[in-house]
């Protein structure tokens, strides 16, 4: 069936996309005004960005409606625009403006990524897990193109609609897809596994990551392993030797199961772990390699990237280069330094996990003052009480000099810090206006600093004004 489509239909052609959109019953209209053998390159959902060659997908979300933007994006270069609106479809068939009138815009992207998956020769590498996605996807990216043809989901397009979207802008003769799966419910991974029909599937770990939506970290097991029972016999799972639903993980697959991980039992052991001027140096099997990194976590994340390689035949030498030259990604343990302190940026998401990780990353660094700006972690559902008082006792404990915390569980991190004897100060804030004119006051030479927190806080902000402060003409 595949081959007689190819011979019948160029796939990047947009009689191709017009014959996929009827194959799955989405199509109403097709408009394409004797341009069916134009080619599409890819795919977008915001006119805003590159459009030049692409299908705009024009998708309904909680704030705003793509189909206000199909002329921004048919002027900015798009060959065809994919619309669920008779108003607007019908605006489009008076300027003679190539488009595709479907049942609805976002099963349509589904479908056509999952028609266009299924006559990819590529080979597609699957990540999932509570923490680490993103890194991991960089490793593995990294180490795979140092041998191969590869396209990865750039930044963390890893839900219902950014992995379709990374499907469609592989090319053609890419030899290997590397996507991450997000999600926040039971259902999710499978829905996009399904889309995806990923070779080899790689879950980094379970923690508690959006357990309010959930349920529970069992619950959050049971959504991981759905990536592991979408692979198929010939296929492999590279799963979390050291996470204590490892066993349940496992016990799910009928592929070949590969671990990372300290633990001796592990396929891929690692030991031997040394940091130096942000390197980590450590050992694999008795292999030796670096990684530019001030978080361990990254450690292990790497050594599932250097699991994939193995499998996918990369040579340890290659990997061994790849890896070294892998650059920290923006938000995620990102350091800046200047002349007079050093920021930590974490600030692109946040669970209890994750924060306790990034602040033993805090506490390794050499520093006059240790102090953390922190801020509330979403997503926690009828754990978020507990889980930001546990946060404030844990911060009292570790050592950490001075805190700044943003958000309204604030009340809660202070409940918890006070049932501990500290020398930590805390301080406690409800926007970041004034949380930076206190920063800019309380901060000085030889601190460093952490900022992380849920998204919703966009600390983000408060990492480009303390580097303005700090680092670029200030002070």
């Amino acid at each position: 069936m595949a081959q007689e489509l190819i011979q019948k239909v160029d796939m990047r052609a947009l009689s191709w996309v017009e014959y996929e959109l009827h194959n799955c019953s989405q199509l109403k209209e097709a408009a394409l005004f004797d341009r069916g053998t134009d080619q599409w390159f890819g795919a977008t959902i915001d006119s805003r960005g590159e459009c030049k060659g692409r299908l705009f997908f024009a998708l309904k979300g909680e704030n705003t409606d793509g189909h206000k933007f199909v002329d921004a994006a048919l002027s900015a270069g798009s060959c065809a625009v994919i619309v669920d609106d008779p108003k607007t479809a019908k605006k489009l068939t008076k300027t003679r403006a190539a488009h595709f009138l479907v049942g609805d815009v976002l099963i349509a992207l589904q479908e056509l990524a999952r028609a266009y998956r299924n006559l990819l020769d590529a080979t597609v590498v699957a990540i999932t897990g509570s923490v680490g996605k993103t890194s991991t996807k960089e490793y593995v990216r990294a180490v795979l193109k140092s041998k191969y043809r590869v396209h990865a989901n750039p930044g963390n397009l890893n839900n219902h609609i950014g992995v379709p979207l990374t499907i469609l802008d592989t090319d053609l003769g890419s030899e290997y897809l590397v996507s991450e799966v997000g999600a926040n419910h039971v259902g999710e991974i499978e829905h996009l596994s399904a889309i995806l029909r990923p070779d080899i599937g790689v879950i980094t770990n379970v923690f508690d990551a959006h357990i309010g939506l959930f349920g529970s970290r069992d619950r959050i097991a049971e959504a991981k392993a759905e990536l592991v029972t979408s692979l198929e016999s010939g296929g492999i799972a590279v799963l979390p030797g050291d996470d204590e639903y490892f066993e349940l993980l496992s016990g799910r697959s009928v592929a070949r199961v590969m671990s990372f991980g300290e633990g001796a039992d592990c396929t891929f052991r690692v030991s031997g772990i040394t940091e130096k001027d942000g390197r980590f140096a450590f050992e694999v099997n008795r292999e030796k390699f670096t990684i530019e990194s001030f978080a361990r976590y990254n450690v292990v994340n790497a050594v599932a990237a250097i699991a994939v390689g193995d499998a996918c035949g990369v040579e340890i030498d290659r990997t061994r280069e790849a890896l070294l030259a892998v650059e920290p990604i923006a938000g995620r343990a990102q350091v800046y330094r200047g002349s007079d302190i050093v920021v930590i940026d974490d600030s692109y998401n946040a669970n209890p996990t994750s924060m306790k990780m990034s602040i033993e990353t805090l506490l390794r660094f050499p520093a006059r003052r240790r102090v953390a700006i922190l801020g509330d972690m979403g997503e926690l559902g009828i754990y978020a009480a507990d889980a930001h008082r546990d946060m404030g006792t844990h911060l009292a404990r570790v050592g950490v000099d001075l805190v700044f915390w943003l958000g309204s569980h604030g009340s809660d991190v202070r409940k918890g810090a006070e049932g501990s004897p500290t020398t930590t100060e805390f301080r406690f804030f409800e926007n970041i206006k004034d949380l930076l004119e206190e920063a800019e006051v309380q901060l000085s030479a030889g601190d460093a600093v952490l900022v992380k927190a849920s998204r919703a806080c966009r600390l983000d902000e408060v990492v480009i004004a303390l580097r303005a402060m700090f680092m670029e003409g200030g002070r």
